[in-house]
């Protein structure tokens, strides 16, 4: 379900193409530092989005550390990277959130790749669940909940979307202070888009296999694609109309390339794929 929030790399300059990579890499190294190999495993573009955003919004709190060396997936050539101290709270949840979900798919599937998941994760969840409990209780009872609702087969859009919504909304809740209301909207509203993308995206697959999709009984209806796309353009509105009452300034083009460009790229190219070919 993760990987949409992703930067419009064609749309950047190359200085800011490197300092996303600084970004995503110090992110990585700090989840190295935090949690070993496994928490590397962790890494996703969308809490590299939550990163960079955090690190924008308290820019100063906390030192930002500038360093650079070859890490397992760069040997050769040394890779720059930064980071700072929300950088490992996006770790900690990165790896909570990871877990909690293959511990689901285990639960629920007796998945294999749920069991292994979980048993790699399980010694650091503990640390992380520490460091963090109202985030962490946020993501087992928002994932307990989205199980009975899928369970149930329900297609109530706002029920699903809001219950994925709500959890990411906690997480991008920080420090519970005076931007909460903001983080929290860009995080509900973010959390809806990527559980209902990643619906649309696998409507087909789920259709064929009779698997539980929440938009099954939508996409009879005349006007499908068209309402899926007012329902995407609304939630992307309002995440960045809450960013944009942010004192954002470190970084304010890369998250601005992501909340404006980069979050289209995979329905973009998904909706290509569907399109008729000329003949």
């Amino acid at each position: 379900m993760f990987g949409y929030i992703i930067p419009d790399q064609q749309a950047m300059t190359p200085e800011a193409r490197w300092r996303y990579r600084t970004a995503y890499c110090g992110l990585c190294r700090r989840m190295a530092a935090l949690h070993g190999l496994a928490g590397r495993l962790t890494l996703s573009y969308d809490l590299t989005f939550l990163n960079i955003l955090l690190c924008s919004l308290y820019e100063g709190e906390t030192p930002t550390v500038c360093e650079s060396g070859r890490c397992p997936a760069h040997p050769i050539r040394p890779v720059d990277w930064r980071y700072s101290g929300p950088t490992d709270y996006c770790a900690d949840i990165g790896l909570a959130l990871h877990y909690y979900s293959a511990r689901d798919k285990w639960q629920d599937d007796r998945s294999a790749l749920g069991l292994a998941a979980m048993k790699l994760l399980e010694r650091r969840r503990s640390e992380a669940e520490a460091r963090w409990p109202r985030q962490c209780r946020a993501i087992t009872a928002g994932l307990a909940q989205l199980a009975e609702y899928e369970a149930a087969g329900c297609e109530d859009l706002d029920l699903v979307a809001g219950c994925f919504g709500s959890l990411m909304a906690e997480l991008f809740d920080y420090k519970a202070d005076r931007w909460a209301g903001e983080l929290r909207a860009i995080g509900g509203a973010l959390g809806k888009y990527i559980y209902l993308l990643d619906a649309w995206d696998d409507l087909a697959r789920d259709v064929r296999r009779g698997a539980y999709n929440p938009l099954k009984g939508l996409a009879q209806a005349p006007g499908y694609e068209e309402q899926m796309r007012e329902i995407f353009e609304l939630l992307l509105a309002q995440a960045a109309a809450a960013f944009r009452r942010l004192p954002c300034v470190e970084d304010a083009d890369l998250l601005e390339n992501i909340l404006y460009s980069g979050v289209w790229l995979k329905y973009r190219a998904k909706n290509r794929k569907k399109q008729p070919r000329d003949r």
